[in-house]
């Protein structure tokens, strides 16, 4: 007998439940994330928190502050103006690449159709994590291990910012989906610098709203 069910750890679990939070705002940027306090909402013992933790301080989603425990990260202008800059510079040059050899990954058409059918039902969640699939896996097939590496790290930051910005209805599913079926187009076309002008125009449309989103706040904290 065949499963499709997938085996977690208690760890893993605390992770996923952990990480929803902050990426949906029910954390939020400025909030104070502490072990013993992952530990009692979740009814786990202090190693299993803390392995938690551990993972998403490592993905950006917390940052360590001292004999307080850990911190959801709040974002200044600079900080998104150069973590958007700092995507730009690798996403631009990959999919340079990849239009250089007309080359559409496959899983990126299939993470674009998903957002694509997100949007058409309404699924918040599964807009954030589609978009984010479409981004990394353009960059997975590019081929280079320590892009990819690197461009992981930035996307990780980059999700807790993409989920804010569906959070507040910044942009359109439908906009980001025509965007991304844009830049596939430009690649399978060969048109390389088509492709390097649409990854600039869509990746700094997105850091716009996200400043501009920030510059409405009344307090420091991104609501994006």
């Amino acid at each position: 007998m065949e499963s499709n069910l997938r085996t977690r750890s208690v760890a893993d679990a605390v992770e996923e439940a952990l990480r929803e939070r902050i990426l949906t705002g029910r954390e939020e940027p400025g909030g104070v994330v502490t072990e013993v306090g992952v530990a009692e909402r979740f009814g786990v013992g202090r190693p299993t928190a803390k392995a938690a933790v551990d993972r998403l301080v490592t993905d950006g989603l917390l940052i360590r502050d001292g004999r307080r425990g850990c911190m959801v990260p709040v974002l200044s202008a600079v900080d998104l103006a150069d973590l958007y800059d700092s995507r730009l510079l690798v996403e631009q040059f990959v999919h340079a690449r990849l239009a250089s050899r007309a080359s559409v990954p496959t899983a990126a058409t299939v993470a674009n159709a998903t957002l694509q059918h997100a949007a058409i039902i309404g699924d918040a969640a599964l807009v954030v994590s589609a978009d984010v699939d479409f981004h990394l896996a353009l960059v997975e097939a590019d081929g280079s291990p320590r892009l990819q590496r690197m461009h992981s790290t930035l996307m990780a930051e980059a999700h807790f910012c993409m989920a804010r910005v569906q959070a507040n209805q910044l942009l359109s599913a439908d906009i980001i989906a025509a965007e991304h079926s844009e830049i596939l187009r430009l690649i399978a076309a060969g048109d390389v610098q088509g492709v390097q002008d649409a990854t600039a125009a869509h990746l700094n449309n997105a850091r716009d709203k996200l400043l501009a989103s920030r510059d409405r706040s009344a307090n420091t904290m991104i609501r994006t």
